[in-house]
């Protein structure tokens, strides 16, 4: 039935990358929650805390690069990796310097369970930052490459998790694998890419100067954007640190994750489908058939992610307070009703990227950036009301409402409804029995 939704080999890389988050979710449920388990909520809250302001640094770091290198890779292979090899000194320079500023930050301002964590996590996502390869081999549909270098990293990073937690060493030690899981899939990952492809020749330092500058002038858009969306997802948990303390917010995180962990399907879809739809190039085609492909592709794919978080999600709310229970223990008992809430949040959110991406098949870079942060500035007022008034369970009603409006109003602003249009196209049933696409 969905046999034409995908050719093999989209499909295919969907199942890698895929099964590459199944076993990043092994480690969520049976590592992590006995880390939890053993560190305690406070201390598990301040762990989230230090995570949440490593995303950001790591996202301001990319320049919001990362869809257009996609992009670039998906269609010109070798101009593709021109870009990714220009900007890498770029990525360095800006990470290192912001990361410092955050180091410094929590050396003033926090205990020291806060800056080692800190520390661990600065260097960790420092490799996110610079990994462009992950991106090269899911835009060539090469995804197995990533799952085998992250299982290797993962195991290692599982299997000292678990020494530390089983032997009662400090729990300040989980520094180590941190940085592990990380650092050693980069350079699995590097490695590989220098080896496949030999036959690049090296970049000039006047088109370096001229890839950097093409990025920057783009991607700055992008990593606004990037940032502001990162910002409103996670601008909950810096509210309730503030207003409620770590350990409200290592119940929080732990609701976050359980209700959030299943998303890696619905990315998996979403990122090796549109590898097909930039193919389309519309921005070069004058023909209204390709112009209503891309509406039916799109709508197609929107409606499968929201038939398969519909069940996923109903699923997680059956088994929340025994999945809990069994990997937390009692202390994280109360979790399981943010769980709820943040479930109905992580329906509405994966279904964001279709959108998102499909603004940016439009070249509606400038858009989304002044989309996202309107969306980032409209959730401080909401989720700074709902948290102060209602606690840990308004901050999670907060992002409910929230993941509403980015999703709907604030999207179909967007060239006189387009994904309004979308959406629309969805609830058309007879794209899920089509061979077509």
């Amino acid at each position: 039935m969905l046999s034409g939704i995908f050719k093999d080999r989209i499909f295919s890389n969907s199942l890698w990358m895929i099964l590459e988050k199944v076993i990043s979710i092994f480690g969520l449920l049976f590592v992590t929650s006995y880390v939890a388990k053993y560190i305690g909520p406070e201390n598990f809250g301040k762990l989230s805390f230090v995570t949440s302001l490593f995303i950001i640094v790591q996202a301001l770091a990319a320049l919001g690069t990362e869809h257009v290198l996609l992009k670039r890779l998906a269609r010109k292979k070798n101009s593709g990796i021109a870009l990714m090899n220009a900007t890498s000194l770029l990525r360095h320079v800006i990470y290192t310097l912001i990361s410092l500023a955050v180091l410094i930050y929590l050396y003033r301002n926090t205990d020291e369970v806060t800056l080692v964590f800190g520390v661990a996590t600065a260097v960790a996502y420092y490799f996110l930052a610079i990994d462009t390869y992950a991106i090269y081999n899911n835009a060539t549909l090469n995804s197995r490459v990533n799952t085998f270098c992250n299982l290797i990293g993962l195991s290692l990073g599982l299997i000292l998790r678990y020494i530390i937690a089983y032997n009662e060493i400090n729990f300040l030690y989980l520094g180590l694998p941190i940085v592990i899981v990380t650092l050693v899939p980069y350079f699995i990952k590097k490695i590989y890419f220098i080896r496949s492809n030999r036959a690049n020749r090296s970049i000039t330092f006047k088109n370096k100067l001229r890839y950097n500058y093409y990025l920057t002038r783009t991607g700055i858009p992008l990593a606004l954007s990037t940032v502001s969306a990162i910002f409103y997802t996670r601008i909950t948990l810096f509210l309730v640190m503030y207003f409620c303390g770590a350990a409200s917010l290592g119940l929080f995180s732990v609701a976050s994750q359980l209700a959030s962990s299943w998303m890696f399907v619905t990315s998996a879809l979403i990122t090796s489908y549109y590898s097909k739809v930039y193919s389309l190039n519309i921005q070069k085609s004058t023909s209204s058939h390709t112009y209503t492909d891309a509406k039916d592709m799109v709508s197609k794919l929107n409606g499968i992610i929201m038939i398969t978080a519909s069940v996923i999600i109903i699923l997680i709310i059956l088994s929340g307070k025994y999945v809990i229970n069994v990997l937390y223990g009692s202390a994280y008992d109360s979790a399981y009703y943010i769980m709820v809430v943040l479930c109905l949040n992580s329906f509405f959110s994966c279904m964001g990227p279709v959108a998102s991406k499909y603004i940016i098949l439009y070249s509606g870079y400038s858009y989304l950036t002044l989309k996202t942060f309107f969306t980032f500035l409209t959730s401080i007022p909401i989720a700074w009301y709902l948290t102060q008034h209602y606690g840990v369970m308004g901050a999670a009603v907060s992002t409910v409402i929230v993941e509403i409006l980015s999703l709907t109003i604030y999207n179909y602003l967007f060239k006189n409804g387009l994904v309004f249009k979308m959406h629309l196209s969805t609830l058309n049933i007879n794209k899920y029995i089509s061979g077509n696409n």
